[in-house]
């Protein structure tokens, strides 16, 4: 299989970026300080999808060792990614239910990435249906990069959201200071 280098790199860096998240959330939030919704949301689509991630990028492999088919192996893999795909946005969408944002540029990136999920889901339907793409690597290799990405995306705000709050807070206090 030519494309062992890139799913095990992938799955390298799934774990990586899973295990220092865990990491940051669990010092990140001290006992008696308020958690937001939204850093909690965060938290765990970074660790759930860094390491649903790192599962599903080593599923071909596991179907290449016992003599699958390329054809095959990319079906089932596919198949697999509608399958997590699906749980996880459904997952998402039930913790996001009671989380309010007043900003339009957060409602909106959450629209788009729910958009570009559900838009993935049907590339690997098709994919595993021998629809347009003829159960290929790429279709499921576009679900591993775009799953990164947002596993990437939102490790920088679990890391940089209470840096921003805390100098917005140290600004705030500033400007009252001088005012007075």
């Amino acid at each position: 299989m030519e494309n062992a280098d890139q799913l095990l790199t992938f799955t390298q860096v799934a774990i990586a970026v899973a295990g220092f998240a865990g990491i940051i959330g669990t010092f990140q939030f001290k006992e008696g300080e308020r958690i937001r919704r939204g850093d909690a949301v965060g938290l765990a689509v970074v660790v759930n999808t860094g390491l649903m991630s790192a599962f599903y990028s080593t599923l071909p492999l596991l179907l290449i060792n016992f003599g699958t088919g390329d054809t095959t192996v990319w079906a089932i893999s596919s198949v697999m990614t509608c399958v997590i795909y699906a749980y996880f946005s459904y997952d998402i969408a039930i913790r996001l239910k009671n989380f309010k944002t007043y900003k339009s540029f957060n409602k909106i990136i959450i629209y788009l990435l729910f958009i570009v999920a559900f838009i993935i889901i049907a590339i690997n339907v098709l994919n595993a249906c021998n629809i347009f793409f003829k159960r290929e690597f790429g279709p499921f290799y576009i679900s591993l990069i775009y799953s990164l990405g947002l596993v990437c995306y939102m490790f920088s705000r679990l890391l940089l959201r209470p840096i921003w709050r805390t100098l917005r807070k140290q600004e705030s206090e500033n400007l009252n200071n001088e005012v007075v």
